[in-house]
């Protein structure tokens, strides 16, 4: 099914997000049906902090995964790696020409300071031009109440912005209540919206944001910050304690090796 399609409201994508190519794989043959990278995740897997992938690492790190998968993969591309529209278009048809299924763009730059909004909707207006013409199906972000750089009201103005410019599918990351949801889901209209569920969203089940009318869900960089978390936790054990100490979950050699054939 094309990775478009895929994205119904009230009955949402379940969208995990892989680290590397080993993780991908063996999400995808835990019945995942599309997969998202994570440009955390894929800069914490090159020993580097967040932000701090170029353009090349990040379609690097989802074209790696692409390529090792069967189902459709959508590239973390951040800002693109730039800050004009023309440089945000380009960051898109990289990616369509890389033949990945999806991207997404953010209205932050790297220096962490929001675009001003007629700057961002433009990046968005360009990057759909440039991509007219592909199957790319592109994410419109808005990082407003991730950062606390905007308040909800702004942030869904700029949801609706990006849905009129012919984003494929919008993103507002730092979600946190049904109520919140359910505002951008209105200033969205007709185009699908992706919530990312944090830890601290207990409210945001699959079930309550199916309800809310949400078409995608993800966990961006968290499967691989528990990963990281559980590796923290057995090295910070043995120093404190002289004893190896492993996680409840640990997976057998026999159970990652099943899902890795």
């Amino acid at each position: 099914m094309p990775f478009r399609a895929l994205h119904v409201p009230g009955d949402p994508l379940i969208m995990p997000n892989p680290w590397d190519v080993g993780s991908a794989v063996l999400l995808q043959n835990m019945g995942a049906k599309a997969l998202a990278s994570t440009s955390a995740g894929a800069a914490f897997a090159r020993g580097k902090p967040d932000g701090a992938l170029s353009l090349d690492e990040m379609l690097g790190a989802a074209t790696e995964i692409d390529a090792a998968t069967r189902v459709p993969v959508s590239a973390d591309l951040e800002n693109g790696d730039a800050d004009t529209p023309d440089g945000a278009a380009a960051a898109m048809c990289r990616a369509a020409e890389a033949g990945l299924a999806g991207a997404s763009l953010e209205d932050l730059g790297k220096d962490g300071v929001t675009y001003p909004t007629a700057l961002a909707i433009e990046r968005v207006e360009a990057a759909v031009a440039a991509t007219r013409d592909s199957r790319l199906v592109l994410t419109a972000r808005s990082e407003g109440l991730l950062t606390g750089t905007l308040p909800r009201d702004a942030v869904c103005a700029r949801i609706s912005a990006f849905a009129k410019a012919g984003a494929d599918v919008v993103f507002v990351p730092g979600l946190t209540s049904l109520e919140d949801v359910t505002a951008v889901v209105q200033a969205a209209g007709d185009t699908p919206v992706s919530v990312l569920i944090g830890a601290r969203s207990p409210d945001l089940t699959i079930a309550n944001l199916a309800n809310a009318g949400v078409a995608r869900v993800s966990v961006g960089s968290g499967m691989a910050r528990a990963a990281y978390g559980a590796a923290m936790a057995m090295m910070r054990g043995v120093q404190a304690t002289g004893q190896i100490t492993y996680p409840d979950n640990t997976a057998s050699f026999a159970d990652i090796e099943a899902l890795l054939k």
